[in-house]
């Protein structure tokens, strides 16, 4: 199933980032918050957006100026990007009202969507490969999750014989390198729902994300890692490629997400983000993959459309939603 995709943005002016980590807490932030919708109408004077890190920071925080820079000339307000340490840094930016418009992954997304009583949403996603049941490749705003292994490990060709291995996922939040995975197993009735994955795996390393995982594998510290299907031939060189053999695809898994916080920012100053967006991928489709982690353009979506098959793992796996 393809669906629309969401970017998001909010505001909180006179408010750095670093507001949402300098120790304050989380009334006088809301306090603060409330006093400027008031004074502005509900219309932000700066727009605060969060990207959260799928990759190595560094390589996407030298284009930061150049985004910033174009969401500013589009927008009309000054706009501000950083890219936060975690998921978990960036749910209490979002909270604290500091941070308006945030790129994550779906879980997160759906998560801030619960912690902030319905008031964040996404509103756009990313366009990734997609190949569908008959082998075709499409774009869509869904993909596939996988498992991984060794080419020469013999012994690994199926779910079934991941029982007693150690695994690579790459944290408890991620969608595609974790939930997903998880929620296959109890679907082929070799997990109980509710139950610790470990029961399962001998031993689970929390690596950080796709690529990290993927190392661990490549360098034989876990017989089997988990991600999505686009990671392998993103993250690892053609002869890194050569080695990895998949065990097993699974989905469709929701894409990244764009949110934003519609109890701060105003329908207008959202508009004008969505049509940024879709606007980048002809005017700078370089900052796509330079500061927005190579997506291939971000389309617009309706939140519980684009989040409901992960909604659905969730209520299989039982796995507490943080």
């Amino acid at each position: 199933m393809i669906i629309p995709a969401v970017a998001i943005v909010a505001f909180l002016a006179g408010i750095g980032i670093g507001f949402a980590f300098s120790g304050n807490s989380s009334d006088e932030s809301q306090l603060q918050s409330q006093s400027i919708i008031q004074n502005n109408d509900n219309k932000p004077d700066k727009l605060v957006v969060a990207v959260v890190p799928q990759g190595d920071v560094k390589k996407f925080e030298a284009q930061e100026q150049r985004l910033e820079e174009y969401f500013s000339d589009k927008i009309g307000i000054p706009v501000e990007i950083f890219y936060p340490i975690d998921d978990t840094t960036t749910l209490a930016s979002i909270k604290s009202g500091t941070t308006h418009v945030a790129f994550m992954s779906s879980r997160p997304a759906l998560l801030a969507n619960e912690q902030n009583d319905g008031n964040v949403l996404a509103f756009m996603a990313d366009l990734r490969p997609f190949k569908t049941d008959g082998g075709q490749e499409i774009l869509g705003t869904s993909y596939m999750s996988q498992y991984w292994t060794l080419k020469d490990r013999n012994d690994i060709n199926s779910l079934a014989d991941m029982q007693g291995k150690s695994t690579a996922f790459s944290g408890p939040l991620s969608t595609g390198g974790y939930l997903f995975p998880i929620a296959e197993l109890v679907n082929r009735d070799m997990l109980p729902s509710g139950d610790d994955p470990k029961e399962f795996f001998d031993n689970i390393l929390f690596s950080g994300g796709y690529h990290q995982s993927l190392i661990a594998l490549l360098n034989g510290e876990v017989d089997v890692a988990a991600g999505d299907d686009w990671a392998v031939f993103t993250f690892l060189t053609p002869e890194e490629q050569s080695r990895v053999k998949i065990i097993d695809s699974f989905g469709p898994v929701p894409t990244h997400s764009a949110v934003y916080k519609a109890d701060i920012v105003d329908p207008e100053t959202i508009t004008k983000f969505e049509k940024a967006m879709i606007d980048l991928k002809e005017e700078h489709p370089d900052l796509l993959d330079k500061a927005l982690f190579g997506a291939t353009e971000y389309v617009p979506v309706n939140h519980f459309e684009h989040l409901q098959t992960l909604i659905d793992a969730l209520d299989v796996t039982k796995i507490p939603h943080m």
